[in-house]
């Protein structure tokens, strides 16, 4: 777990210190966007820490795309 939360401190850390440089130049709008992805990107790094099954993208994507990336991959084959 020690290990888990460095590899997301050194990855938050350097996000952030790249965009707090630049930050103050963004609109309203995409400082809302920004924020909202870096929630959802947050949100995914404690669940990667903790190791928790948690509510992920794929749980998401799935029962919308599943189907047809199935017919998909059987048209491929």
């Amino acid at each position: 777990m020690g290990e888990q939360i460095m590899v997301m401190a050194a990855a938050f850390g350097g996000i952030l210190l790249y965009d707090w440089l630049t930050i103050d130049k963004l609109t309203k709008r995409e400082k809302a966007l920004y924020a909202g992805l870096y929630f959802i990107c947050l949100y995914m790094g404690i669940d990667y820490v903790n190791n928790k099954d948690w509510f992920d993208i794929i749980d998401l994507i799935t029962p919308v795309f599943g189907d047809v990336s199935k017919a998909i991959d059987d048209y491929l084959k």
